[in-house]
């Protein structure tokens, strides 16, 4: 049985190796989010409302 736990093949280690991976870009992920200001996500948030120009806005000129 113990046998079993400690002998892995190729095809399991990459399997776990791909999982360790995306759990730590999935909580690095996680991390940036959390740590990003409140400015740039309300910038971000407003970008595709903002015009060019003072007589269009980019969603109008998409209907254009």
């Amino acid at each position: 049985m113990f046998k079993r736990l400690v002998d892995l093949s190729l095809y399991e280690v990459l399997g776990i190796t791909a999982t360790v991976f995306f759990f730590i870009a999935f909580v690095a992920v996680i991390i940036w989010v959390l740590f990003l200001k409140k400015g740039y996500i309300n910038k971000m948030k407003n970008l595709p409302l903002e015009s060019d120009d003072e007589e269009h806005t980019t969603a109008q000129k998409e209907q254009e």
